[in-house]
């Protein structure tokens, strides 16, 4: 996981609403032009084998990118460091970047948390109706997405169980912005069992939709202890 921390050279510049546009641009200039056409699915659906996430605090941007193949983390630090980091016209200041291991101690199942993106098309607007994680309309697409963008980049079906658990969901949805558009997430948590390789894919490419649109990240959770053992914990 490549983790970038910089400055913008004044504060509350008006770019929240294309910063997720103007980031993932900057990768997909570094990186090669594979990653930007995606991996096509048998159904014609394309994946992207990588996920980011970005956040902008006053003159700060804090962003996180992740990739299947390791060597594009590797590629991405190499040409920030060469090329300093910009977004459009922006040129940021103070850049400092790390790289880190993150998928070492992966165990299933796995606990993890991030904002899922899952949408249906309304068939009288063809507008984007975006499904809460409770719903089983969204558990039904996020597994048959997962299995889909599986086969797309490893070039073969899945073999093995998966199964997708949703633990908590925030009540209330965020929006996201993208270009001159919105997205709309909950915050989730869930457990997910599974071998691997497709425990290693969700965390380096994301879940749901708009993975390469600053959504579908997701971080490991240590899963709380029962009460019997946090008991147990206190008293030592």
């Amino acid at each position: 996981m490549l983790i970038i921390k910089t400055k913008l050279p004044t504060k509350n510049l008006p770019i929240r609403r294309v910063i997720a546009k103007l980031f993932q641009s900057y990768i997909y200039t570094a990186l090669d032009n594979k990653e930007h056409d995606g991996y096509k699915h048998s159904n014609g659906k394309l994946f992207k084998a990588m996920n980011f996430k970005i956040a902008y605090i006053e003159n700060e941007i804090h962003a996180k990118y992740v990739a299947l193949d390791k060597e594009n983390e590797k590629q991405l630090a190499q040409y920030m460091l060469m090329n300093s980091l910009k977004l459009g016209e922006i040129h940021l200041t103070n850049t400092s970047i790390s790289l880190v291991e993150r998928n070492s101690k992966i165990k299933s199942p796995m606990r993890v948390g991030g904002f899922v993106s899952v949408n249906i098309k309304d068939g009288k607007s063809s507008k984007k109706i975006y499904l809460e994680p409770k719903s089983a309309k969204f558990q039904e697409i996020l597994h048959n997405n997962t299995l889909q963008k599986y086969e797309a980049l490893f070039k073969k079906p899945y073999e093995g169980e998966l199964k997708i658990k949703l633990i908590e969901q925030k009540p209330r949805e965020r929006i996201f912005h993208y270009s001159k558009g919105i997205m709309k997430a909950w915050f989730g948590v869930y457990e997910i069992e599974a071998n691997s390789d497709m425990l290693e894919m969700i965390l380096d490419t994301g879940m749901g939709a708009n993975c390469m649109q600053g959504l579908g990240f997701l971080e490991l959770i240590n899963p709380q202890p029962s009460k019997e053992k946090q008991k147990e914990l206190d008293e030592k």
